[in-house]
């Protein structure tokens, strides 16, 4: 359907991208089987997604794109992954595009994202990379890991180490080393084949290497507040940038309590047998599960909102910040062990390749690895909901 919706760019609205996200989830997912042994996105599926208008969500109005608020986005990404959770994942880090073109000065956002449905990959953690000064730039060394959907990105972004022309490293006035996040074009890149993993499979997020590659100044981003002031909502927080990922344990936990359901509603269990779904501990089970999942996206759903609405109005307080981080926190911890505690409910039934319910429990185990809901950071989200600022400008 959306080989031609590219050219149907007043449908491309909010709601039509969200009506797209519904319209193509079954064919994405009856293709989970294809995606996971491929261990990227299909190029096919690639141009589905990119002309049904799902990479350009955070494009601005000025530059052909819906500008969507963050609950917005949430929504899509959420279908998307309910679908296919590595084209959730791929999804949420492609359509921050329409971020990043905002965020970088003009020319090098003409230069490097000149078309709305273009994708950017890559990671912005700063000590996998070395940018040397040279004149003009930066020559950039480096290798990554986690490249999410680098293999069918336009862009690339990776955080780097600041280093001066003699090679001294560049200290900043608060006494830590400056980083910037490069931008170059995909095809600069040396993309290995290194994503051989327990889950998430599909999402391609191999290492990828810089080697001695040139990057103009105006393509080497510094992350600090400034960046963010005087922009239109969308474009004044990092939390846009960040939060969005919430959404793909959401559509991986829904997909899971859905498909234990329609197992149970097949099959029969205990002495003397009879259906599952007649069964005590089976109905307490569903009832724990469905109450976990609820919460979590009430949470999100509802952190999202206040937040968008503070941000809509200037700065929002760092306590409903904090809500934020921590419904980004809890739905993925939430996904993991929803789907754990399914695998463990219908049992051997579900221990073969090829179980939907078994990719997804990969998927939500690996989804709950991710750095930014880590405990060291739990403290840090803490630490906002009693007051104290985040480190970091994103947040």
């Amino acid at each position: 359907m959306a080989t031609s919706a590219a050219d149907r760019s007043e449908e491309l609205t909010a709601q039509g991208i969200l009506a797209n996200a519904r319209a193509m989830a079954p064919a994405i997912a009856a293709r989970s089987g294809e995606i996971e042994a491929l261990r990227r996105l299909p190029a096919d599926l690639v141009a589905d997604l990119r002309a049904a208008g799902f990479f350009r969500m955070g494009r601005s109005r000025a530059k052909g794109g819906p500008q969507m608020s963050l609950p917005q986005h949430l929504e899509v990404i959420e279908v998307l992954a309910e679908a296919d959770p590595s084209v959730g994942w791929c999804v949420k880090i492609g359509t921050d595009s329409g971020i990043i073109a905002e965020l970088l000065p003009p020319s090098a956002s003409a230069r490097l994202l000149p078309h709305p449905d273009m994708v950017t990959a890559g990671q912005f953690t700063a000590g996998r990379g070395r940018l040397q000064r040279v004149e003009g730039g930066y020559i950039l060394n480096g290798r990554f890991p986690f490249g999410s959907g680098i293999t069918h990105a336009d862009a690339v972004m990776s955080g780097a180490m600041l280093f001066d022309e003699s090679g001294a490293p560049v200290v900043a006035a608060s006494g830590l080393p400056e980083t910037r996040l490069a931008f170059c074009r995909a095809d600069e890149l040396v993309i290995e084949d290194t994503w051989h993993t327990h889950g998430l499979r599909g999402s391609g997020s191999t290492h990828y290497r810089a080697e001695d590659l040139f990057i103009p100044e105006e393509q080497a981003l510094r992350i600090d507040a400034t960046l963010f002031q005087g922009r239109e909502a969308l474009y004044s927080s990092g939390f846009n940038w960040v939060t969005t990922m919430a959404a793909v344990p959401l559509g991986t936990a829904r997909r899971a309590l859905d498909e234990a359901k329609a197992l149970i509603a097949e099959r029969m269990g205990g002495i003397p047998p009879q259906p599952l779904s007649k069964l005590s501990h089976v109905q307490e089970a569903i009832a724990e599960a469905e109450t976990r999942y609820g919460a979590a996206r009430a949470f999100l759903y509802a952190a999202a909102n206040d937040f968008w609405a503070e941000l809509e109005q200037g700065t929002p307080a760092v306590e409903t910040r904090g809500r934020l981080a921590l419904a980004n926190v809890n739905s993925f911890r939430m996904a993991a062990e929803v789907t754990r505690q399914l695998f463990d409910l219908i049992g051997a039934n579900v221990i073969f390749e090829g179980s939907p319910l078994e990719r997804l429990a990969r998927d939500a185990l690996t989804l709950n690895q991710h750095m930014i809901i880590a405990r060291p950071a739990l403290a840090t989200y803490g630490a906002m909901m009693l007051g104290e600022g985040h480190p970091s400008p994103l947040y």
